[in-house]
């Protein structure tokens, strides 16, 4: 007589799990939070955990969607064709302004933010004490040999491939070389 009391038991208790989640739309997961803060989730109930419907007819995260822009031929001009192209990020990021850079040599190298990143039709050059150093280039790395020792200012331009205008220039940074001096004696 225990058996068959047994099997009513555990279809009751099957029916009644099964009425939480029956809706297509959602689902029960369990979510169950240690001592030490940990945070478990689980289909199935363990000791401890609570029960969290979660409604799977809506997404649970948003991805924005890309704005499509129709390509404009170019006789036709608009409200964005006045504006150019601004970076969202240019500077110098190494060396730090007012830094210290110790080189005998004279040689170092300049490390160059940029967000985004540089455009196919752009160039960067680099500008030090007010004129350009080195030719125009695509990576944001730059390497400087037999700097005079002293104080100089470092900035860096965006560059138009096709009219060579200067597009953009950062803010200027000042840095100051540390390089032994020959002494002929």
């Amino acid at each position: 007589m225990m058996k068959p009391l047994r099997y009513i038991l555990l279809t009751i208790t099957l029916l009644g799990t099964s009425t939480v989640a029956s809706s297509a739309d959602e689902t029960v997961m369990y979510k169950k939070v240690d001592e030490n803060g940990k945070i478990t989730f689980t289909d199935k109930p363990i000791p401890g955990s609570t029960p969290i419907t979660i409604k799977t007819n809506t997404n649970v995260v948003d991805t924005p969607k890309p704005i499509l822009r129709p390509r404009k031929d170019s006789d036709e001009s608009s409200e964005d064709d006045d504006k150019p192209f601004q970076y969202q990020v240019l500077a110098v990021d190494s060396p730090q302004h007012d830094q210290a850079v110790r080189a005998n040599t004279g040689d170092m190298n300049v490390i160059v933010g940029i967000t985004p990143s540089l455009q196919p039709n752009h160039s960067l050059q680099l500008i030090m004490d007010g004129s350009p150093v080195g030719s125009q280039q695509k990576v944001p790395y730059f390497s400087l040999n037999n700097v005079d020792r002293g104080t100089h200012e470092l900035s860096v331009a965006v560059i138009n491939d096709t009219n060579k205008k200067t597009l953009q220039t950062s803010q200027p940074v000042t840095f100051h070389l540390l390089r032994a001096s020959i002494l002929n004696r």
